[in-house]
C-alpha cells in the first residue's frame, strides 16, 4: 500500500544503522516492533516484537507501548496511556529513536528509505458453493486488535508483580525492624535486672523448695516482676516480627513467579500457536459468519 506524501511520519535519527528509516503514518491504528507480524517493523534487538502501536484519528496521532521490554519514551518522558505526537516530538521505542514530521513543518529531513507496509493478502478459495476463503485486511485488523489487547494483559500484569515485588520487600524490611526493637527491649529489660533482686529471688526459690516442695513459685519483687513482663512483651515483638517478615518473603516468592510468568507470555506473543493470530486461517462455510 502506498503512502501519500501528505500524511505524518517517523524518521529514525538514530542508531546510525537505522538513521534516516522512514515510518509512514497514515489513518487507522498499527502495530510496530522487531516482529514479522508488526505492521511497521524495526530491526533493531531492543525493540519488542510487538512494541508500540500508532493511531491516526481526527488529524491527531497517538502512540502507545503495548508491554514493550523496554518501554516507550516522548521527549525522553515514559509513555504510560496513548499520547498525542506532535512536530518534532522526538519518540524513542527500546534505544531506537525517531522523529515525528508532519509535512509543510520547517527544517531538513533525512534522507529517507521507506519501509515497506507489510503486503495484504486476499486468498480467496475455488468457490463451489461450499466454503470460501477470506484472508484479508479486515481480519488482519481483527487480530492486531486482539494482540495489543492480550499485551495490555501482559503489561498490567507486569506491573502488578512489580507492584506486589515492592510491597514485599517493604513487609521483610518491616519485620526486620520490628524483631530488632523486640530483641533491643528484651536486651534493655534483661540489663535491668539487678543482681540483689535476683539473688533474692533465688533464695525464696530455694527455701520455698524446702518448705512447701517443689512447684510452687515465691512472689516476685516488683522490680523483678516489672522485668519478666518487659521480656514476654519483648518476645510477643519479636514473634510479630517474625510473622511480617515471613508473609513478606512468601509474597516475594509469588511475585517473582508472576513476572516471570509474564514475561515468557509476552515473549511467546508471536510464537505461541496457542494466539488466535498465530493459528492458520479457518475455512467457513457461507452463512457460518457472524
Amino acid at each position: 500500500m502506498t503512502m501519500s506524501s501528505d500524511n505524518p511520519r517517523l524518521v529514525v535519527i538514530h542508531p546510525s544503522q537505522l538513521a534516516g528509516t522512514v515510518l509512514p503514518v497514515g489513518p487507522g491504528r498499527r502495530s510496530l516492533g522487531r516482529g514479522h507480524a508488526a505492521d511497521l517493523r524495526l530491526d533493531d534487538p531492543h525493540v519488542s516484537s510487538i512494541h508500540a502501536a500508532l493511531s491516526q484519528a481526527d488529524g491527531q496521532t497517538s502512540v502507545e507501548d503495548l508491554g514493550s521490554r523496554n518501554g516507550t519514551l516522548v521527549n525522553g518522558e515514559p509513555v504510560r496511556r496513548p499520547q498525542v505526537l506532535h512536530d518534532g516530538d522526538v519518540v524513542q521505542f527500546g534505544m531506537v529513536r525517531a522523529r515525528y514530521e508532519v509535512p509543510g513543518s520547517t527544517g531538513m529531513m533525512p534522507p529517507a528509505r521507506p519501509v515497506q507496509d507489510r503486503p495484504v493478502r486476499f486468498d480467496i478459495d475455488r468457490q463451489t458453493g461450499g466454503q470460501i476463503n477470506n484472508v484479508g485486511r479486515d481480519q488482519h485488523h481483527h487480530y492486531v486488535q486482539e494482540r495489543d489487547s492480550f499485551l495490555r494483559h501482559v503489561a498490567a500484569a507486569r506491573t502488578r508483580s512489580l507492584r506486589l515485588i515492592w510491597l514485599s520487600l517493604a513487609l521483610m524490611f518491616s519485620g526486620g525492624l520490628v524483631y530488632l526493637w523486640g530483641i533491643y527491649i528484651e536486651g534493655q529489660a534483661r540489663n535491668s535486672v539487678t543482681g540483689d533482686d535476683l539473688n533474692g529471688y533465688m533464695n525464696d526459690y530455694l527455701n520455698s523448695m524446702e518448705n512447701s516442695g517443689p512447684g510452687k513459685l515465691p512472689p516476685m519483687s516488683p522490680g523483678l516482676r516489672h522485668v519478666v513482663e518487659e521480656v514476654n512483651t519483648a518476645m510477643s515483638v519479636e514473634m510479630i516480627g517474625r510473622i511480617i517478615g515471613a508473609v513478606g518473603v512468601m509474597l516475594f516468592l509469588l511475585a517473582v513467579i508472576m513476572h516471570i510468568v509474564a514475561a515468557a507470555r509476552g515473549r511467546k506473543v508471536d510464537t505461541d500457536p496457542r494466539h488466535a493470530w498465530n493459528a492458520p486461517a479457518q475455512r467457513r462455510r457461507v452463512g457460518e459468519w457472524d
